[in-house]
């Protein structure tokens, strides 16, 4: 934990945008890292001659830090290249994204090149073919086993949808970086398992809004797992309180009626077990980045955070927001929120997605500093890592 803030803070002192993305086992979806991009504020790449910041010599420290995983793509100036290849020790296994590499340097760091960039005689690893510029159905087999020959692992980025994800399952492509897994995909809509139907069906009387205390008493603990994940959950260090909370309804007395229904509906979404492990990270950071902007869009926390959460149904049940919302007990308000991204909770989750998305033209008109964003950005992955390691203890 302690790791974790002190990562949180150097970055920080980080007077630019910084974009986190995960890098996918092709067959698996398991995340093998993730890729980490710096940028000046208006999301352009830096110079390459940039000044180098003091954290850059702690950056393989940090990685650990905020990831779930100790491998790391980064994109980042040169001169930042020239400082992490020097440093005597790596902590993290690194893999840099550059074109003007050293002819020595640290074995444990490993370098990638972009398909329209020469190798210059350097030997990397990792090829990036960058699906906004490379159009994988017009490749041929041909293209492939070239690029095979030169190359241990072929990386596609800019993965967004479904049809570009399964293209590179098509062509057997070894890691995958991109939104695609925030999508519905049209082509795997299928009935629902049994138990993400029951699941389902405990997440929608959680939503009811008249619900009373013996009400959610009785729906919590007629899912003993779920019931007890709860329990378990709020009696962890995350969140620290100073005694046991014995029941459910205990729970429901110390931390209130909004809190407890948060917090299930969470552990609702935790269990739906055939979507990508990303996605629920992804659940967690939403509700929290929604949750942190509410103060600035004089909003209540616990509804900001039930739209980032509930923002993942689609991708999560293969089917339209708007669809799955309709069967939902909400209020007009969530509703307008979560479909329109209207309302103050609806701007709050607009800037969430607009930022995971690196979509930074669209940010430039938020009412939000981007320098508060990007650290709401930050302290949201730091947190919904904290409460994954909870969540799988």
């Amino acid at each position: 934990m302690a790791q974790d803030v002190v990562a949180l803070e150097q970055l920080k002192t980080f007077s630019g945008l910084i974009h986190r993305q995960p890098l996918f086992i092709n067959d698996e979806l398991d995340v093998a890292g993730y890729h980490i991009s710096f940028f000046d504020l208006n999301g352009e790449k830096l110079n390459d001659d940039s000044a180098v910041p003091d954290f850059v010599q702690h950056l393989p420290e940090i990685i650990l830090g905020i990831n779930h995983n100790p491998n790391a793509l980064l994109s980042i100036p040169n001169s930042w290249q020239q400082a992490l290849l020097a440093l005597p020790k790596i902590s993290a296994s690194l893999t840099l994204d550059g074109d003007v590499l050293p002819s020595h340097h640290n074995g444990a760091i490993k370098f990638a090149r972009r398909v329209n960039v020469s190798a210059n005689g350097h030997d990397h690893q990792t090829l990036l073919i960058d699906l906004a510029l490379e159009n994988l159905q017009q490749l041929n087999d041909s293209d492939i086993r070239s690029w095979r020959q030169h190359h241990e692992i072929l990386c596609a980025i800019n993965v967004n949808d479904a049809e570009q994800y399964h293209q590179c399952k098509m062509h057997r492509l070894d890691l995958l970086e991109g939104i695609f897994f925030t999508k519905p995909d049209q082509n795997a809509k299928q009935p629902l398992h049994p138990s993400t139907q029951t699941l389902m069906s405990l997440l929608v009387r959680l939503q009811e809004e008249d619900v009373e205390t013996e009400d959610l008493t009785d729906i919590i603990n007629q899912d003993i797992s779920l019931s007890y994940k709860l329990l378990r959950l709020i009696n962890s260090a995350f969140f620290g309180l100073p005694k046991k909370v014995e029941s459910t309804k205990q729970a429901i007395l110390m931390l209130g009626l909004n809190k407890i229904k948060t917090w299930a509906s969470l552990l609702c979404l935790s269990g739906m077990d055939d979507k990508p492990n990303e996605l629920r990270n992804v659940a967690m950071f939403r509700g929290r980045m929604c949750e942190l902007l509410a103060k600035y869009y004089k909003g209540h926390s616990d509804m900001f955070f039930t739209v980032g959460l509930l923002s993942v149904l689609d991708a999560m049940l293969d089917n339209s927001l708007a669809d799955i919302i309709e069967s939902l007990p909400l209020t007009a308000e969530l509703k307008t929120a979560l479909i329109d991204k209207q309302g103050p909770a609806g701007r709050a989750l607009a800037d969430t997605l607009n930022y995971e998305q690196a979509d930074w033209e669209t940010i430039s008109s938020s009412p939000i500093p981007k320098e508060i964003l990007v650290r709401t950005y930050l302290e949201s992955i730091q947190w919904a890592k904290q409460l994954t390691i909870q969540l799988q203890d």
